[in-house]
C-alpha cells in the first residue's frame, strides 16, 4: 500500500480512468495493481462494459424475461420440434481485452458480486455458442466450434471465480452459479480446474488467508460433532444444526473443505458414518469437489495401499472406502458422479491393480446393499465350506435387499453401468470381465514376494467378483430392472468368454446364471412337453418308466428337482 501511494500522484485522472493504462504503470513498478481499490474498481468497471453486451443478448426481453439458455426458444427440451437451424442467432463473442483484465484482477473480482454473476453467466454463453458444450436435450453443435474457448473458460475459473469464491461470504447462489457453468464441461476438465483452482487459492494472500478460515471453521464442527444414538429423538436436531453449519462453509470454500473431509476420513474411518449423516445440505458443485479428492487422494499415494505384512489395508484405504460407498449412496441424486467413478474403478482394475476392487465393493455394499453383514445359523455352519454362489442362497444378510433405497441404488448403479453411445462402451459386462481377469493375475503374475498378500489379494477380487455377478442376478431375475433380451445383447457367448477374454470357465458359467434361471420356467416346460411326447409314442414298459422321470424320479417320487 506505501509504493502504491507513492505511484498514486504519477498517475494523471484522465490516464486513472483507462484501466489498462493504470494496471501497465503499477506493473512496471512491481505493484499489483488490483490489490488497490481505486485502480479495482476501474478496472471492474471496464471490465462490465465489456461484459454488458453479451450479457443483455442473454435477457431479449429484459431481466424478467428470462435467461435464453434456460428457457425456450433456445433449448430444445421446451421446443422438441425446432433445428439448430432455426435458433436465433447468439450473442456477440467476448473481447479478448476481458481476459487481460481478468489475469490482472485475480481474486480481486470478488468486489463486485454483481459483475461475477454477469462473468459466470458470459462464460457459459461462451462455452454452449462457441465452446461447442451443449446442455442436456440441445442439438449437438456441427460447426463454428472454437477448441480453445474451454481453455479460457478454465483459466478464469481457476484463477479468479474459485479464489473470489473463497473471500466472498458463503453464498448458494453463487456456488450454483458456478456450477451452471462448470456442468457443461466434462469430468476430466472439471477435475483440472479444481487442481489449478486450489493451487491459485494458496498463491493469493487473501485467498490463501480466508481458505485457513474455512479450514478452521470445519475443525470447529469436526471437534463438537458428537451424535447421539440412533433412537434418540434429539439425533435429528444435532445433525440439522451441524449440517446448516458445515453447508455455510463448504458454499465458500468447497475445495478446501472436500480436502479436510478426506483427512477426517483417512485419519477415523470410524467417524466417516457421522460425518455422512451431517453431508445433508450438499449443492452441486461441493458434492462435485468431493468426487474429486476421492479420486485424487486415492491415485496420489500410489500402490501401497497394504501394511507391511501384506494382509491388511492401510486404515486410510478403509475411511476412503466407506466415505465413497456413503457418498454415492447418499448423493448420487445431486452430481456425485457416480459413472465417472465407476469408468475410474474399471480403467484401473484393467490396468491391474486390484485394489481398486476394494472401492467397487464399497460401492456396491453401500448402495446395493449386496453382501452385507450376514448371520448363520450354528445348524448350518456347515455351509461356510461350500462356495460362494450356495453361501449367497443359504446365509441371510441382515441387510434387507428389497428395502426402498437399495432397490433405488440398485437402478442408478445399472444405469450408470449401461450408459453410452454405443454397447462396446458400456461398462456392465466388460467390467466383469476385468475382473476375472484380475483374478488370474493376482494369482499369477501379482509383483510381490508375500505368499499372503497373494492369498489375501486372490480372496478379496473373488469376493468383489462374486458379488458384482449376484448384483447383475439381483437386478435381472429379482427386481426386473434389466431386460433380459438386453443383457444378452451385450454378453458374449460362453465360449467366446473363454477363448477370446480369458475367462475362466467357472466365471463364464456364472455370467450365464441369470439367463439360464430366467429361462427355466420355459425351457421345464419345453422339457416336460418332450418327455410328455416320448412316452406317449413309446411302449407300455417304457412308458411307465418317462412317466416316473417326469414325476421326478423312478416309482414317481421326486428327487428335489
Amino acid at each position: 500500500p506505501g509504493r502504491q501511494r507513492l505511484i498514486r500522484p504519477q498517475i494523471p485522472g484522465r490516464v486513472l480512468t483507462s484501466a489498462t493504462a493504470s494496471i501497465c504503470l503499477q506493473k512496471c513498478h512491481g505493484v499489483q495493481a488490483t490489490n488497490d481499490l481505486d485502480t479495482s474498481r476501474h478496472v471492474l468497471s471496464h471490465l462490465k462494459s465489456l461484459l454488458t453486451p453479451t450479457y443483455t443478448s442473454l435477457y431479449p426481453k429484459g431481466p424478467l424475461g428470462g435467461n435464453v439458455l434456460k428457457r425456450p426458444p433456445y433449448s430444445t427440451a421446451g421446443n422438441p420440434g425446432r433445428t439448430p437451424q432455426a435458433l436465433p442467432a447468439p450473442g456477440p463473442e467476448l473481447d479478448p481485452l476481458v481476459h487481460q483484465l481478468l489475469e490482472h484482477l485475480g481474486a480481486y473480482v470478488y468486489r463486485d458480486t454483481e459483475i461475477v454473476v454477469m462473468l459466470l453467466r458470459v462464460l457459459q454463453h461462451e462455452l454452449v455458442f462457441y465452446g461447442g458444450m451443449r446442455p442436456l436435450g440441445w442439438p449437438v453443435a456441427q460447426q463454428g466450434v472454437d477448441s480453445s474457448k474451454v481453455e479460457q473458460v478454465s483459466k478464469v475459473l481457476s484463477n479468479n471465480i474459485f479464489p473470489a469464491l473463497c473471500i466472498s461470504y458463503a453464498n448458494r447462489a453463487l456456488s450454483q452459479e458456478i456450477w451452471d457453468v462448470l456442468e457443461l464441461m466434462p469430468f476430466a476438465d472439471r477435475a483440472e480446474i479444481y487442481r489449478q483452482g486450489i493451487a491459485a487459492c494458496s498463491a493469493t494472500p487473501v485467498s490463501a488467508a480466508a481458505s485457513t478460515l474455512a479450514v478452521k471453521a470445519f475443525k470447529k464442527i469436526k471437534a463438537r460433532l458428537a451424535l447421539p444414538d440412533k433412537t434418540d429423538k434429539a439425533r435429528k436436531d444435532v445433525i440439522r444444526a451441524n449440517a446448516h453449519l458445515l453447508s455455510k462453509v463448504t458454499h465458500s470454500a468447497p475445495l478446501q473443505v472436500a480436502d479436510q473431509i478426506m483427512w477426517w476420513a483417512a485419519g477415523s474411518p470410524n467417524a466417516v458414518e457421522p460425518l455422512a449423516e451431517i453431508m445433508k445440505l450438499p449443492n452441486n458443485l461441493t458434492i462435485d469437489c468431493l468426487t474429486y479428492m476421492v479420486l485424487q487422494w486415492w491415485s496420489r499415494l500410489g500402490k501401497n495401499k497394504m501394511k507391511a505384512d501384506g494382509a491388511n489395508e492401510e486404515d486410510w484405504v478403509t475411511g476412503i472406502m466407506e466415505l465413497l460407498g456413503l457418498a454415492c449412496r447418499f448423493h448420487s441424486m445431486y452430481s456425485f458422479d457416480l459413472g465417472h467413478v465407476l469408468r475410474f474403478m474399471y480403467d484401473g482394475i484393467k490396468n491391474g491393480d486390484a485394489m481398486d476392487m476394494l472401492l467397487l465393493k464399497s460401492l456396491l455394499s453401500k448402495m446395493t446393499g449386496i453382501e452385507g453383514p450376514a448371520t448363520v445359523d450354528p445348524k448350518d455352519a456347515h455351509i461356510l465350506c461350500s462356495g460362494n454362489v450356495l453361501q449367497a442362497e443359504k446365509i441371510t444378510s441382515v441387510l434387507d435387499r428389497s428395502e426402498k433405497k437399495y432397490v433405488s441404488g440398485r437402478r442408478m448403479v445399472l444405469e450408470e453401468l449401461q450408459d453410452g453411445p454405443a454397447i462396446d462402451q458400456q461398462l456392465l459386462v466388460p467390467l466383469a470381465i476385468a475382473m476375472s481377469q484380475q483374478l488370474e493375475y493376482t494369482l499369477y503374475a501379482l509383483p510381490t514376494r508375500h505368499i499372503k498378500e497373494v492369498a489375501e489379494l486372490h480372496d478379496r477380487v473373488n469376493d468383489t467378483t462374486q458379488q458384482y455377478l449376484t448384483f447383475i442376478e439381483q437386478c435381472i431375475v429379482k427386481d426386473k430392472l434389466l431386460a433380459l433380451e438386453q443383457y444378452l445383447s451385450v454378453l458374449p457367448p460362453i465360449h467366446r468368454l473363454i477363448s477370446e477374454y480369458g475367462v475362466h470357465p467357472a466365471f463364464a458359467w456364472a455370467l450365464w446364471r441369470p439367463v439360464i434361471t430366467a429361462l427355466e420356467p420355459e425351457l421345464m416346460v419345453k422339457l416336460e412337453a418332450k418327455l410328455a411326447a416320448a412316452a406317449a409314442a413309446a411302449g407300455d414298459e417304457e412308458g411307465d418308466e418317462l412317466a416316473g422321470l417326469l414325476a421326478g424320479g423312478p416309482g414317481g417320487k421326486s428327487h428335489g428337482g
